[in-house]
């Protein structure tokens, strides 16, 4: 049984291992020697958790560049520019009776370069000849996300608790639980007409 075991793991690392050094170290796990099993074990261990850390990564950056980029179409449809998405942040993003809605959020560690705490969010739309609304001068820079412990400018709802937006955007879950809740913050405020679930949106920056 603890052969099966070695030979096992020793499989797992040759699938992670570089060619040259495959051959040799795979005989040497399937022969089993007592005194090199603690050394296979770690290499194996260590080479799997690379790969997975990195297949994560890259998953995530990859869902990123595509949520985006599917963002910028949809939002190009509706006449409006393409919003800025804050840096170390995102956004939320939805459409109601012709109008976008995005409320600009921060990751954990950040906070918004103004007071946000009345100002929700951002709208574009017929209401305002499809331009951005904004505390900044032109443009579509809808937020900006700096370095703070205390996340004091911007509404409880507008940040990322514990976890960062590409973090969110990863897991469908979470990321239909932010629109969701922007979704019941708009409705408080009667804004609940003709809503299209397909143009929904979390964004983040970089």
């Amino acid at each position: 049984m603890q052969r099966i075991v070695i030979i096992c793991i020793a499989l797992i690392y040759f699938q992670a291992t570089p060619n040259a050094a495959r051959s040799s170290e795979l005989k040497d796990a399937i022969d089993y020697n007592p005194e090199t099993e603690g050394e296979v074990k770690h290499k194996a261990h260590e080479n799997v958790t690379k790969l997975s850390i990195n297949q994560t990564a890259e998953n995530v950056t990859e869902l990123s560049i595509n949520q985006t980029a599917a963002f910028e179409q949809i939002v190009k449809l509706t006449n409006c520019s393409v919003p800025r998405v804050p840096g170390n942040g995102g956004l939320v993003c939805v459409y109601f009776d012709d109008n976008y809605y995005c409320k600009p959020m921060c990751n954990q560690g950040y906070d918004f370069a103004f007071l946000r705490r009345s100002r929700l969010y951002e709208e574009c739309g017929t209401k305002n000849a499809f331009t951005w609304t904004t505390q900044y001068i032109g443009g579509s820079r809808l937020a900006e996300c700096i370095v703070s412990d205390v996340p004091v400018s911007g509404q409880p709802s507008a940040y990322f608790n514990k976890k960062t937006c590409l973090e969110v955007v990863s897991d469908m879950k979470r990321k239909r639980e932010h629109i969701d809740e922007f979704i019941s913050e708009l409705k408080k405020r009667d804004i609940q007409k003709d809503h299209k679930k397909e143009l929904d949106f979390v964004t983040c920056g970089e």
